[in-house]
């Protein structure tokens, strides 16, 4: 079967016309417009199509669907993920899981957890993740923890758990050390009391 972006005018002629290279050329030049015009119709479905997009368009899409966690400085693959989350987050602001997808956003990687899964005070939630942390992300981190999270819950802490792998090499050592007996005044070691 034959593609459509990939398709010639020549590949549904018959032979004897399709060799012909004023047919060539038409179907050529056709195939190069359909190609075209295939490629500015994508453009079209902006959000469907994020992978598509250049920067320019994601900073302005960013921008006018407000996206929570946007920073101009980041790269363009996180950009394109937190456009693509815009409207979930408005819908599920305040709720854990949208803390969690802020955590996934920002972190790359981590988990929340409620104050009744550590044995905390109610309303108070703590964030584990390996992530490496840089001062500015932990500032930026905390401007939008308190745009997502619920009003009354606080943030505990973030626990940073890291997996070294690594072998681990163990050994023990004994030596022995001679210590006389000690000499009390007025006693012999026959036992017998000297004075």
């Amino acid at each position: 079967m034959i593609s459509y972006y990939d398709g010639q005018l020549t590949d549904i002629m018959p032979g004897n016309i399709s060799r012909k290279p004023e047919v060539k050329a038409l179907s050529y030049a056709l195939q190069q417009a359909c190609r075209l015009l295939y490629r500015y119709s994508q453009r079209l479905y902006i959000y469907e199509n994020l992978e598509g997009q250049p920067e320019g368009v994601i900073d302005l899409l960013a921008s006018e669907l407000r996206t929570q966690y946007y920073r101009s400085a980041l790269d363009i693959g996180t950009k394109r993920k937190l456009v693509r989350n815009t409207l979930v987050w408005y819908m599920s602001a305040g709720t854990p899981k949208a803390v969690e997808e802020l955590v996934e956003a920002v972190f790359g990687e981590g988990e929340v957890k409620e104050w009744f899964e550590y044995d905390d005070e109610p309303f108070y939630f703590k964030i584990e993740t390996n992530a490496v942390l840089t001062p500015a992300i932990i500032d930026f981190f905390m401007v939008m923890i308190q745009r997502v999270k619920n009003t009354r819950s606080h943030l505990r802490g973030i626990d940073i758990h890291r997996v070294i792998n690594q072998e681990l090499y163990t050994g023990v050592g004994q030596f022995s050390s001679y210590h006389p007996p000690a000499i009390i005044d007025d006693y012999c070691i026959d036992g017998s009391n000297a004075g």
